[in-house]
């Protein structure tokens, strides 16, 4: 979508609860901007075709995620048979199953199956997507026939905006519902009524952590008692864990329903106090906790999803990038299957179709010992953070600097002595990586650094991308066996993004994009040989269209596309190193004869760090920002 548009429509049918599909039959309501300029008699919904929203880079119209999610207002949209077969006096409703965000292609996948129990009379081999509709939408009306959970007087006194508070210092019952095979509460109350039952607390009536679980529908089970909580908690995706320190003072939860599921729990410190919206966890922490503020810019309700860089098996690391900011990150393990790489890369729909992937492999004895950033704050709107490993390697989630005459400024976060507590959280949602979270001990130089996670947002929509800058990639050329093609996702695209190399060793390292479900067959490669790349020219950089191995003796192996016309040949030895520049689908190339480059950011830290990982040191107790 473009920047002309002054909405966005949701990717979801808010009938059915099925993404659209291109081309899918379609109907909106009119915005309100559209509304003042249309006739009297007109409808008040739009008929047209569905086109996914996807960002594309190259088209000057097109306006990055995180500013288009955030400075447009989203509306419904649902298919036109869904639309047409509902009752009329449901059209009013469908804000009670509405995705509060965008749940993982694994719920997806279980909702599927769900449907698919439901619908037994048939023969899987006879079930098409529009029986599966027609079976959520029967879902769907069923939940809304029910009688609603939330009493009236509570509905009535909020006068459209469905809360309610309750004291955790007292009794405290709940009322349930199933939808789709998920258990959600439904109400919460200090008095026992019809159906309801007692949530157990502390056995010695003392208050603690209130812990509860959601997802992108509401609020699933509540916990009151710590003993009762799962040991361990498993990492389950599309599933978020809340906690609350009660205490006296704090004692009050304010719940927000739409009258059949609760959506959100705010712990308060009266009935007539406001909350504020909770930390959501992949996996909660354990200990205490403190911030890392990246972005300036406005943040949105912070779900923090878990890095276990002390994964045993773990292969590389994945970084999606977007518009130049980090969006999301991810670990590789070698267990994992190409599908089940293909799943992660496709999450968040259009958003990713044009995203820039780079990848970081790891060796067998290798992980990530430390957590540096590049401060750039003040003067960008964001500080890029930089995975440093024991052998000395770095990983940098973010652009190259792009003026040299920009000092480079690099701060310690925390470092990790032993892999049991190698781990850290990262903010997923609303469009970018805004925070980091540590239960190790922080080493900024400024530990009271303010964290707009804590005192409030900036009110700052831009962008972080500038003109001229680029991602940063390069590798050694010698000893290498092995050269694996990466081919380009984007849609429209085509040729080579990025290689990943193999050397005589079997360690990997990777220039340029990579996506490990679409690397190409590996070519041999001849280390008293060269190597030849194709370039074909753009308005910006160039694109890799083809490539060459070329043995001493033996026959040519090719690459790429098989069509050469209009390509310039770049001649790369197996020797020094090379250096492959990146933004969205262009790139720059350059061979040099030496293997380390002047400025090499695995040598700066290591001149300003040390090399703390060949000492035998205990893990540092945390130490907790105030």
């Amino acid at each position: 979508m473009d920047a002309s548009q002054s909405f966005r429509l949701l990717p979801y049918c808010c009938f059915c609860l099925f993404e659209l599909k291109a081309g899918d039959n379609a109907i909106r309501p009119v915005h309100k901007p559209e509304a003042s300029v249309r006739a009297p008699d007109t409808p008040n919904t739009i008929e047209f075709e569905y086109q996914p929203w996807v960002f594309n880079p190259q088209d000057p119209q097109s306006v990055p995620p995180r500013r288009w999610k955030r400075s447009r207002e989203a509306i419904p949209i649902a298919h036109l048979a869904c639309f047409q077969e509902w009752p009329g006096g449901f059209k009013r409703r469908p804000g009670v199953v509405g995705y509060h965000f965008q749940p993982p292609s694994s719920d997806l996948l279980r909702r599927r199956a769900f449907l698919f129990k439901g619908l037994n009379s048939k023969s899987p081999n006879d079930i098409n997507k529009i029986d599966l509709q027609q079976q959520a939408r029967l879902g769907v009306r069923s939940l809304l026939d029910r009688q609603q959970r939330i009493p009236q007087e509570v509905i009535d006194a909020n006068r459209g905006c469905v809360h309610f508070v309750v004291d955790l210092r007292q009794p405290l019952w709940g009322i349930a519902m199933v939808f789709e095979g998920l258990k959600y509460i439904s109400h919460l109350s200090n008095t026992q009524g019809a159906d309801f039952e007692r949530v157990p607390a502390r056995s010695d009536g003392t208050l603690g952590k209130v812990t509860y679980v959601s997802n992108h529908l509401g609020v699933g089970t509540l916990y009151l008692d710590e003993t009762r909580l799962p040991d361990p908690i498993k990492e389950c995706a599309g599933i978020w864990w809340s906690c609350f320190e009660t205490s006296e003072r704090m004692s009050f939860l304010r719940g927000f329903t739409d009258g059949f599921k609760i959506r959100d729990l705010q712990l308060v410190e009266s009935p007539q106090a406001a909350g504020k919206p909770p930390i959501r966890w992949s996996i909660p922490p354990t200990g205490p906790v403190w911030f890392a503020d990246l972005d300036a810019r406005a943040h949105g309700t912070p779900h923090f999803k878990l890095m276990d860089c002390g994964r045993p098996e773990i292969t590389g690391y994945s970084a999606c990038m977007i518009d130049g900011d980090l969006v999301d990150l991810r670990c590789h393990v070698r267990s994992e299957s190409r599908d089940e790489a293909s799943m992660h890369y496709k999450e968040g729909g259009g958003d990713r179709l044009h995203a820039v992937w780079l990848y970081f492999p790891m060796q067998d004895d290798e992980r990530v010992f430390e957590i540096w950033r590049r401060r750039k704050k003040p003067q960008s709107c964001r500080d890029i953070p930089i995975l440093r490993t024991n052998k000395g390697r770095v990983f940098v989630l973010g652009t190259h600097p792009n003026d040299p005459r920009s000092p480079v400024i690099l701060d310690r976060l925390t470092s990790f002595p032993s892999p049991t507590n190698a781990k850290f959280w990262y903010s997923c949602l609303e469009g970018c990586v805004d925070h980091l979270a540590f239960v190790t001990a922080d080493r900024r130089h400024d530990k009271n650094e303010p964290c707009a996670l804590l005192v409030g947002p900036a009110a700052v929509l831009s962008s972080s991308g500038v003109g001229n800058q680029y991602f940063f990639t390069t590798a050694k050329l010698e000893d290498v066996v092995r050269v694996v093609p990466c081919q380009a996702w984007a849609p429209g695209s085509t040729g080579i993004v990025g290689l990943l190399f193999v050397y005589s060793d079997e360690h990997r390292e990777a220039v340029g994009q990579i996506r490990l479900d679409y690397l190409l067959p590996f070519m041999p490669a001849d280390p008293t040989g060269d190597m030849w790349l194709g370039l074909r020219p753009l308005s910006y950089g160039f694109l890799v269209d083809a490539i060459r191995l070329i043995p001493s003796a033996g026959k040519t192996i090719y690459g790429g596309n098989s069509s050469e016309d209009g390509l310039t040949w770049h001649r790369v030895e197996w020797k020094g190193r090379l250096e492959w520049l990146v933004w969205y689908g262009s790139c720059f190339i350059a061979h040099h004869q030496q293997p380390v480059p002047p400025g090499d950011l695995g040598s700066v830290l290591e001149t300003q760090g040390g090399r703390e990982w060949e000492t035998e040191i205990e893990d540092r107790k945390p130490n907790v920002s105030p």
